[in-house]
């Protein structure tokens, strides 16, 4: 009976402890594992989801640069009379100062600012019924005017007394000059009267400008301008920075994460007739981006000026310096941005922490770009993510300025 009754000794116990210990450990160690891979998939997930929105919305501005406008003001022959201050489809320069984060760490990165000038504010252009001064009437019997439906829309397509905008004037013989509207008066579809701009000079017709050293005597619009077209005009920009002042709720609260927080921001601006920020139109597309590239496929034009040859395209590497000087500010004579027929764009994002388990390696010339330091007084280094994406300009191409 004592036999019988006899319970554990205390090595049974202590064995059947440690057998316990290490099949919780080993439970707890591949959920913990399972745990940080999943967060991990989900943190990129959401990288390339942040990457892709950013990017089809970059397409989509970068695909208009040049809608309803020109390439280049300074050698369209097509611009009559030339504005004082010159106009481009394109342009690409590298952002000054250069926001790169701990540039010593973070070396080989010099982002780009994009920006592109067009017709942003609508997809029409209208239909001129007369110019008197510098009043413009416009025709309101049109399928595109029956798209501006208030006076709200007529002011955000056009600007205001407060907000002007440069607008686009193209002649029945595809002659365009630019003015300045301060808005004016909307009228519907139905009403009598038409629907009126106000610019802040008049319109030049022809044989005004026959004194002028930009224009001749055939410059300008003819007669009262009827049938001449008018579309607004403005400057959309892409660059790697911060709207912590203006968003507040868009960043962290810890002060060190804060400042280390930079996107991709689309900026808008009126161009009266150089460019001021529409500071409540500033958007963050981008978040967490931490670098922006473009290079260019350029048409060198046919090849030893044969009539039927192909034209000669050249496609530059990334950080080539030709780019920023063939599409960089027409006021250098070497910009050609008109004869850009594609930018190709690179977009990075890190993740939105540093992981102390994911090893921080120094980045050759070369290598691309696949983990970024945030905070140099701690462990580890954010993942990061790319996206190549190649984006045709069709409004550079179908002047065929060279």
């Amino acid at each position: 009976m004592r036999h019988a009754q006899r319970g554990y000794t205390l090595v049974e116990l202590l064995v059947s402890i440690l057998l316990t210990s290490i099949v919780v450990s080993a439970l707890y160690a591949v959920s913990r594992t399972a745990t940080e891979t999943f967060n991990q998939q989900q943190r990129t997930a959401e990288m390339q989801l942040r990457l892709r929105f950013a990017m089809e919305q970059l397409r989509a501005d970068v695909s208009r640069a040049g809608y309803m406008s020109t390439p280049n003001s300074v050698t369209d022959t097509r611009v009559c009379p030339r504005p004082t201050t010159p106009y481009q489809g394109l342009e690409i320069t590298r952002t000054t100062p250069n926001p790169t984060l701990l540039p010593g760490d973070n070396a080989f990165i010099n982002p780009v600012t994009l920006r592109m000038t067009g017709n942003y504010a609508s997809a029409d252009e209208y239909t001129v019924a007369g110019v008197s001064g510098s009043t413009v009437s416009l025709q309101n019997q049109s399928p595109q005017w029956a798209r501006v439906q208030s006076q709200g829309e007529f002011d955000r397509i056009f600007g205001t007394a407060m907000s002007p905008r440069l607008i686009r004037i193209m002649s029945t013989s595809g002659q365009m000059q630019f003015a300045v509207s301060m808005g004016g008066t909307w009228v519907n579809s139905s009403s009598t009267g038409l629907p009126t701009l106000l610019l802040t000079t008049a319109p030049l017709v022809q044989g005004a400008g026959a004194s002028a050293s930009s224009a001749g005597a055939g410059c300008g619009l003819a007669g009262l301008g009827v049938g001449a077209t008018v579309a607004p005009m403005m400057m959309i920009e892409y660059q790697i920075g911060s709207l912590a002042a203006r968003l507040v709720e868009l960043y962290p609260t810890e002060t060190a994460a804060r400042a280390a927080k930079t996107d991709l921001i689309r900026r808008e601006f009126d161009l009266r007739p150089g460019p001021e920020e529409i500071t409540t139109a500033a958007r963050l597309v981008g978040e967490y981006a931490v670098d922006l590239d473009a290079t260019i496929a350029y048409d060198l034009g046919n090849p030893a000026n044969a009539i039927v040859a192909q034209p000669a395209m050249r496609t530059f590497a990334f950080g080539d310096s030709n780019i920023t000087t063939l599409a960089g500010t027409v006021s250098n004579s070497a910009s050609r941005p008109q004869q850009v027929r594609s930018v190709i764009v690179r977009l990075s994002v890190r993740d939105r922490e540093q992981e102390p388990t994911f090893g921080w390696v120094a980045r050759g010339a070369a290598a691309p770009l696949t983990r970024f330091r945030v905070f140099d007084n701690r462990t580890g280094a954010a993942r990061v993510r790319s996206l190549i994406t190649e984006i045709a300009v069709p409004n550079l191409a179908i002047r065929n300025l060279r």
